[in-house]
């Protein structure tokens, strides 16, 4: 099991507490093939500031409104990676992906998925389904991720739009929606090209499976949680955290912290997963391992 995997296991689903899904405890879920299937990855772009993510863009404030317009946002910036005419600044950053581009032109959501998916830890059947495909009895998550590598190389970085159906949901009639954003611990190597690309880009791969099921699982369980009675918000002050090698700050809402990570709600709505400032990747305790076992932070 990997430090990711027991991350996920143990921080994605700390908020929950034993909430779930409206219909039933442990839902039946399915996720949906997006219509493109290439991966998309992207550099981080060298910018310094809080509130600012691998983009270039800053986004609003909280509320219906602001999230639809970050959610619009990431869909524009999904359709950009797939645009030849990207501006200097955004073709400066992605060159840190040329060492990768035989392993990334090849790599599509069916075999992210297909590694992610073992990974996720809420519910109990879970299964891919097409693009197309009805889901059926289940509930439907559709999901669109966006990858970053950081200038260093040292670190990956998820913006995954995740939008869940409940069954018999009209399309784009979500129950819940929200961005997740999960930056992985940094990776100490002599050569971090040769550690992402060898053995067909594996580390690569499971880097990426991981961040993903991360997300889902992050998704599933604030989803759930909006169904119970939640927990008082925490008050808003600011974190530090490693992107790579980079520091950066943010503004946001402690909602856990356990196993070196911090789960937030950020300005913007978001939930994001952080590596916290100087410490290490936690070892692979009992306590790592355990589901549910992280408290909400006090108010």
């Amino acid at each position: 099991m990997t430090i990711s995997h027991i991350l996920l296991r143990a921080g994605a689903l700390a908020c929950l507490s034993g909430a779930a899904f409206a219909q039933t405890p442990s839902p039946d879920w399915a996720l949906r093939l997006p219509q493109q299937d290439r991966v998309a990855f992207r550099g981080v772009l060298n910018l310094d500031g809080a509130g600012q993510g691998p983009g270039t863009m800053l986004y609003p404030a909280p509320g219906v409104a602001g999230l639809l317009v970050a959610i619009a946002t990431h869909g524009a910036l999904v359709n950009s990676s797939r645009n030849e005419e990207k501006s200097k600044i955004e073709v400066e950053a992605d060159k840190v992906l040329l060492p990768y581009q035989d392993i990334l032109t090849g790599y599509g959501h069916r075999e992210l998925l297909a590694n992610a998916l073992p990974q996720t830890a809420f519910g109990h059947d879970r299964k891919v389904i097409g693009a197309e495909e009805a889901g059926g009895a289940n509930w439907v998550v559709e999901s669109t991720p966006v990858f970053y590598m950081t200038q260093d190389q040292s670190a990956l970085v998820l913006e995954n739009q995740v939008q869940i159906y409940k069954p018999g949901a009209a399309p784009k009639q979500p129950s819940y929606q929200n961005m997740v954003r999960v930056v992985s611990q940094v990776r100490e190597h002599g050569d971090l090209p040769a550690y992402w690309h060898d053995n067909l880009g594996q580390e690569l791969k499971t880097e990426s499976a991981s961040l993903m099921a991360m997300s889902l699982d992050i998704a599933l369980s604030h989803a759930a949680e909006a169904t119970a009675a939640p927990a008082p918000p925490s008050a808003f002050r600011t974190f530090r955290y490693r992107q790579g090698k980079q520091e950066v700050v943010e503004r946001a809402q402690l909602v856990n912290e356990q196993c070196g990570r911090s789960l937030l709600k950020t300005l913007r709505g978001w939930l994001m997963s952080v590596p916290l400032l100087n410490r290490g990747a936690a070892p692979a305790s009992s306590a790592c391992e355990t589901v549910g076992k992280v408290k909400p932070a006090a108010g």
